[in-house]
């Protein structure tokens, strides 16, 4: 492990349904009994075995190995100094960040045992990760979370990947190497100033490896009871004098998970994946950065006939697929005075098709920055940006967007200034100016205070911003059958969702207060406390009624948009790392959300999202990194999160276990178990017509070569 890979591991911080929840809410929407009797059946939460024996293991092999790796080389003065960046878009000192970051070091990610991104996120304080099926998760940042969430931007390498039609992620979109990704830096709470609408509760960056640091081959070959099949090929090389190349090609197959009956579910999903990146450093003061991926998604999914769940419902296998690419180049410029630009243009691509809906886009983003110190006091960053999302979704099973085909340009500028008061004070203030097609120019301010005395072992900070989230195609363009039920023998009654193109944007006013620490040389500490404030959040109000003839006669209950609702969250997050002795790690980590929904004096109350389905109260998790020789590593993990207020599923917990042996300089073999706690496990329910499976016990073993 290399010195920035044992700083970052070492110091670590600690929805909103769209479109369809609404109904869901409105007609009741539960899991099937079935459901609810297979995840009581494991509603205690057991001590993990794993931990136990990692401090019984820890305390016998004390003297075993007269070379073992010492987890506690770091001095305070390096941990204060961890660098991140997607906080300001510069690198940044974490003792002198006025936001709650949590960094997921490289070495967190090769010993998690994690075999996809969504996984990787469970380490994170504060983040909400549910697995609805093997190929859906649901994903999020202090409540609202739900299959697509939309009020946290994802990027990878400064590319945003969230999806125009919805503002959210597909997550099955992003799986990547793991051995390539440098770390990832999740900011909890607003980033709008500097990354723009929708990142509102929350930025997850994902920072991929230079080539200069993956020369020579790579090969990874694994197999197991959910993980069938998982393979990797890479190889880097320099190209010509000044640059330097990597190539990979990935596949995987995932098994299906479990129906709540407990017998073999219909989610298969199988992916191939290929890229490439290239670094070039053209003279002393340019360097050059170009990557590209493509990938082909196969999945299966078992839905219902409507959206929301009635006693009318049928039930059918689905297969879909989806398949892109992208294109990234970025050039960084030095100065002759130390200022830096950067230049960064990328290009990006999918079609899928899901629900019979073949949805396709195309995205071109061009931005550029600047970085300055002005005097001795300011250091200065701005920038402008241009994006063009082109969209086309064809009329489908039940769904279609009006027009069918839509073009759509954000215009953007943004300007931060961080202020050095004193010695011990900085101030940052800063704002982001947006264009958008559907609610005009836009501001989103933030204030950010820090004092951290030199020397110090202690930071304290405290932030006050506004983020918006702006309306997408499927807030406007929107047009739905989500059910459909019988009323008598010669009517049926139909409802459908129509979008609304005077839809607001969605407003946050967030205030946040934060402490972290080196307590001693062995434990760090990292806390923050928040209060937000949400206005025009969107619900659907039921609209008269209308009688549409045929035969049947169908009654027709129109849904539309509005955005009348609001709420109110507090809480906070907490993380610790511990390093017990030299050669183990303990990082546990808690957060607490509680979240009162309001919706508008005028409003029916049919809430767009769900206090019972995306607010958890109370997760807890806790990692255990443990050498038990030089070349042997136990490493253990528990996620706990709480029963969710009013829902029908229980709370739910899974433990992960690692053990990898190195075999010489160039090979490791490792055995994980994912899991472990019961045969099956139930984490979100059924989502937008997605019936949910239950996530199995599972194991998988793997050999890495390096070549």
């Amino acid at each position: 492990m290399d010195a920035s890979q044992r700083l970052a591991a070492k110091h670590r911080e600690p929805g909103n349904d769209k479109s369809y929840v609404s109904t869901l809410i409105v007609f009741g929407t539960r899991l099937s009994s079935s459901a609810r009797a297979a995840a009581r059946n494991g509603r205690r939460l057991w001590i993990p075995l794993s931990l136990v024996l990692g401090l019984a293991l820890s305390a016998a092999g004390q003297s075993s190995d007269p070379r073992r790796i010492d987890l506690t080389q770091a001095n305070l003065e390096d941990l204060m100094n961890v660098r991140v960046t997607s906080v300001s878009k510069r690198e940044q000192s974490l003792a002198r960040t006025a936001a709650a970051v949590f960094v997921i070091s490289q070495e967190d990610i090769r010993r998690s045992g994690a075999t996809n991104i969504a996984d990787l996120l469970r380490m994170a304080p504060g983040v909400d990760v549910e697995q609805i099926d093997a190929n859906a998760w649901a994903i999020s940042v202090r409540g609202f979370n739900a299959r697509y969430s939309n009020k946290v931007l994802v990027l990878i390498d400064g590319r945003t990947v969230y999806t125009p039609s919805f503002s959210g992620v597909f997550w099955e979109h992003l799986d990547m190497p793991l051995e390539n990704i440098d770390r990832i830096e999740v900011i909890r709470g607003p980033g709008a100033t500097i990354w723009g609408a929708n990142a509102v509760n929350g930025v997850i960056s994902i920072f991929t490896k230079s080539s200069r640091e993956t020369q020579g081959g790579l090969a990874t070959a694994g197999t197991g009871s959910q993980t069938k099949a998982l393979g990797l090929l890479q190889y880097g090389g320099a190209a010509g004098q000044s640059g330097t190349y990597r190539v990979f090609g990935k596949y995987v197959d995932t098994g299906n998970a479990a129906t709540y009956g407990g017998s073999e579910a219909n989610d298969h999903w199988a992916r191939m994946h290929g890229g490439l990146r290239s670094d070039w450093d053209l003279s002393p003061s340019d360097t050059l950065m170009v990557e590209g991926d493509l990938f082909s998604n196969q999945q299966n999914q078992t839905r219902r006939s409507n959206f929301m769940a009635t006693p009318y419902n049928t039930f059918f296998n689905s297969n879909f697929d989806a398949a892109g690419g992208d294109l990234v180049a970025r050039w960084n410029h030095t100065l002759a005075g130390g200022s830096q630009t950067s230049l960064q243009t990328y290009f990006d691509t999918y079609r899928r098709t899901d629900m019979g809906v073949p949805e396709v886009l195309r995205t071109f983003d061009l931005d550029f920055q600047h970085h300055v110190a002005l005097g001795e006091r300011h250091d200065l960053v701005w920038g402008l940006g241009y994006r063009e999302n082109r969209s086309s979704l064809s009329e489908g099973y039940a769904l279609a967007f009006s027009p069918p085909s839509q073009t759509d340009n954000l215009f953007s500028a943004f300007v931060q200034d961080e202020i050095q008061v004193s010695g011990s004070w900085w101030f940052t203030l800063g704002v982001k100016l947006e264009h958008n097609p559907y609610t005009g120019l836009e501001t989103e301010p933030s204030v950010r205070l820090v004092w951290n005395p030199a020397g110090s072992r202690h930071t304290v900070w405290a932030a006050a911003s506004k983020a918006l989230r702006q309306p997408a195609r499927t807030d406007t363009g929107i047009e739905a059958e989500v059910a459909r039920l019988p009323d008598g023998p010669d009517s049926v009654q139909v409802v459908r969702l129509y979008g609304n193109p005077r839809i607001q944007d969605e407003e946050l006013r967030d205030y946040e207060l934060g402490y972290r620490s080196e307590l001693t040389r062995t434990l760090s500490l990292d806390a923050t406390a928040f209060l937000s404030f949400y206005r025009h959040l969107e619900d659907t109000e039921l609209q008269p009624a209308r009688i549409l003839p045929g035969s049947p006669v169908q009654v027709l209950l129109p849904l539309l948009f509005e955005s009348h609702a609001s709420a109110v969250d507090y809480g906070g997050e907490l993380s610790l790392n511990w390093n017990a002795t030299s050669r183990w790690r303990i990082s546990p980590g808690y957060s607490y959300l509680h979240a009162t929904l309001r919706d508008g004096p005028v409003s029916q109350g049919l809430a767009g999202f769900a206090l019972w389905s995306g607010f958890p109260q109370n997760m807890f998790q806790v990692r255990s990194l443990l050498n038990l020789t030089r070349r042997t590593e136990f490493d253990q993990s528990l996620y706990y999160t709480a029963r969710l207020p009013g829902a029908s599923l229980p709370g739910h917990a899974r433990v992960d276990l690692r053990l990898a042996r190195k075999l010489g300089e160039r090979a490791e073999i490792s055995v994980v178990g994912q899991n472990l706690l019961r045969p099956r496990t139930v984490e979100y329910g059924d989502s937008f017509g997605i019936v949910g499976t239950q996530a199995v016990r599972s194991v998988y073993g793997s050999v890495t070569w390096r070549f």
